[in-house]
């Protein structure tokens, strides 16, 4: 039988073959396994809401092992010293061949913690420390240029989500064709979004240097140059978050009643007084916590970056994510998991802290408390 790229109807049955049965067995183990539970709930230990518990125990059974199992991992990691040297040492299979002498410690945690900021020798501080092969690889430079990357990204997506929901919100012709091309950037997988602008910003066969040369300019190297590359994957992050402030927006605008806007508009308020005293105000509660999420994912925005420009051109592009993955999975020089677990931890708390003081700084909580 031919098939498409060496793919056949043959495997294609084999595969739905093997995979099929697969499936079938791990839904009927799951309800038997719930109807399990629920017997013992309901009928051993007599517990209120069994039915509720029940149904919740699937999530909560994946959030332990897919969340909390890997942070309490990840903590674990940063008491230790595993790097590419002492794999060994961590194995349970080649351990004989471990040269430390404890596998898990603070000295390891305060040495992984202290190398994420600073460089000491013989026990005192001598600079910021290096954290990639450059020597402005430093953290203050990572952080400066994050803080850059996840602002000008946030700006513009929100800047650019919320002209389209309002464009989108009037009364035009297919206003739903254009609803659905615009969501298209946000719902293709990032990998294939990254992978196709990197061919678009090639310097010699890229369809945006073609289109500079087609309007008088010359070709710029755009993933050679450090400032076209980082300028590059800025764009193209944009390009892929306006569509989500849109749809979120536009649902925000929606449910805003018109009678609002028609009080106003009786009391003279112009376009401008009704969009800043009725349209921001009431959006606000489907803003914070989209802006909120938003600077989380552009902060730790790693597969655009490390696809496009890999951190490059001499690791110019690079956040403070894509650090700490050529941190822990670079060269063999580079591949340092303990440091990479407690470098992981303190952008943990960067995050969290912006977190707490956004939300709480822009009253994000205040519905809930006026309940």
């Amino acid at each position: 039988m031919q098939g498409i790229g060496g793919l056949t109807g043959d495997i294609v049955l084999n595969t739905l073959g093997q995979i099929i049965p697969l499936i079938i067995g791990v839904v009927v183990g799951v309800v038997v396994l719930e109807f399990l539970l629920y017997n013992l709930l309901a009928k051993t230990l007599k517990v209120k809401n069994a039915l509720a518990y029940t149904l919740l125990a699937p999530a909560a059974i994946a959030i332990l092992a897919f969340m909390l199992y890997p942070l309490f991992f990840n903590v674990l990691l940063a008491f230790s010293d595993l790097k590419r040297t002492t794999f060994p040492c961590y194995s349970p299979i080649a351990r004989g061949e471990c040269q430390l002498d404890h596998l898990y410690g603070l000295d390891y945690a305060v040495k992984n913690f202290s190398d994420v900021f600073f460089r000491v020798r013989d026990g005192e501080i001598i600079g910021w420390g290096r954290l990639l092969r450059t020597a402005d690889s430093t953290f203050p430079v990572l952080l400066g240029r994050t803080v850059l990357w996840t602002v000008i990204n946030v700006i513009f997506h929100f800047s650019g989500g919320l002209a389209l929901a309002l464009i989108m919100n009037q009364k035009i012709r297919f206003r739903g064709v254009y609803r659905a091309l615009i969501v298209i950037p946000w719902a293709l997988p990032g990998v294939i979004t990254a992978l196709t602008w990197k061919q678009e910003f090639h310097a010699e066969y890229g369809f945006v240097n073609t289109l500079l040369q087609g309007i008088g300019l010359q070709p710029v190297g755009w993933l050679r140059d450090a400032t076209a590359a980082f300028v590059a994957v800025t764009f193209v992050n944009i390009w892929l978050g306006i569509p989500f402030y849109m749809v979120m927006l536009l649902g925000g605008l929606q449910s805003i009643s018109a009678e609002y806007y028609e009080a106003a508009q009786m009391d003279g308020a112009g376009a401008w007084h009704r969009f800043r005293f009725i349209t921001m105000p009431l959006l606000r509660p489907i803003l914070i916590p989209a802006v909120t999420l938003d600077v989380i994912w552009t902060f730790n925005k790693l597969d655009l970056i490390v696809i496009m420009t890999g951190g490059g051109p001499e690791e110019k592009t690079n956040i403070l994510v894509s650090a700490l993955y050529n941190a822990a999975f670079g060269t063999a020089a580079t591949q340092q998991l303990g440091f990479a677990a407690a470098f992981s931890i303190v952008i943990f708390f960067i995050l969290f802290l912006f977190a707490i003081v956004w939300i709480t700084t822009s009253g994000g909580l205040k519905e809930i408390y006026d309940r």
